[in-house]
């Protein structure tokens, strides 16, 4: 009898036991388990993070080579910034600045000599036109700088810095409605110790990729601009003769649009033209010009 329920109280345990064990087992793999699903499912999100941010680093740099090559084609087609200029509809704010004596306090209290005005506008790409004239261009602008006083609060705080100067003057203009650069000289000065703001100047000085996305091409190329439709045979010193006379070269060509520079009754009247401003080939560059104004003349209607 004893012995029954020895073996009966045996087994009862050992059921228990059993019971207990396998309760603990299931309760630590099925733990188990939902840290893997966890981390599994942090996995993913990890993984479709980085996906993400790989897609926006890839939408990135196709936008930065997008604006790279608007710019570059701006540059290399010969449009006058001047033209530009005028078809952009918004002020283009530049700083033009010119300094005499400046000074600043030594560790003992006495004033030096100094230029550290040079140092702290290089930072803003700044352009020097002779002497101590120099030009912040538009696309360096400080964006808060709307008026006077905007400009005397930036000076004292971003470059004066507790220093002292004399200033011939600082002045906020906007190039589009403020500003005329023509140089006026039938010639090309092979050792130029000034220069004007179109000399300076680039289209990245003066715009930003946004701004430049904005502008019509399409009317500059209307408009008849020489540069653009004989960029593809020009060198690049003819190019850059061609940009420093655009004015003068269109206006003794009695400034035709697109649709007149379409007709081959101007090839000759090109060709004189371009004689007196020293291009080398001025037949073949006249020919070209009237084939492209034909091309885009027939895009652009």
């Amino acid at each position: 009898m004893y012995k029954r329920y020895h073996n009966a109280m045996e087994y009862l345990f050992g059921a228990i036991v059993s019971w207990v064990v396998n309760n603990i087992l299931n309760r630590f793999f099925f733990r188990a388990r939902k840290t893997d699903q966890i981390i599994e499912a942090l996995e993913g999100r990890l993984a479709e993070k980085d996906k993400s941010i790989e897609l926006l680093k890839k939408e990135q740099k196709r936008r930065a080579k997008e604006k790279h090559h608007i710019v570059r084609a701006l540059k290399r087609s010969g449009i006058s910034t001047d033209k530009l200029i005028s078809k952009y509809d918004k002020p283009l704010n530049a700083i033009l600045i010119s300094y005499a004596s400046q000074k600043e306090l030594t560790p003992r209290g006495r004033l030096r000599e100094s230029h550290f005005i040079r140092t702290e506008l290089e930072r803003y790409n700044v352009k020097y036109l002779g002497g101590s004239d120099s030009l912040i261009p538009p696309a360096k602008v400080p964006k808060n700088i709307k008026n006077s006083n905007d400009l005397k609060v930036w000076f004292d705080s971003e470059i004066l810095k507790g220093r002292y100067c004399k200033l011939k003057f600082l002045v906020l203009l906007d190039l589009r409605k403020k500003a005329f650069w023509n140089s006026n000289l039938p010639y090309i000065q092979t050792r130029t110790l000034h220069r004007t703001l179109g000399e300076v100047l680039s289209v990245e000085d003066i715009f930003t990729e946004e701004q430049i996305s904005k502008i019509a091409l399409s009317d500059i190329v209307r408009s008849g601009d020489i540069a653009w439709l004989a960029s593809d045979i020009l060198s690049l010193d003819e190019l850059e003769i061609i940009h420093k006379n655009q004015s003068l070269i269109e206006g003794e060509l009695g400034n035709p649009p697109l649709r007149l520079l379409s007709n081959d009754g101007m090839v000759a009247t090109l060709s004189t033209v371009l004689t007196q401003h020293g291009i080398s080939n001025p037949d073949e560059v006249a020919s070209v010009i009237v084939r492209e104004a034909k091309f885009w003349h027939s895009r652009l209607r």
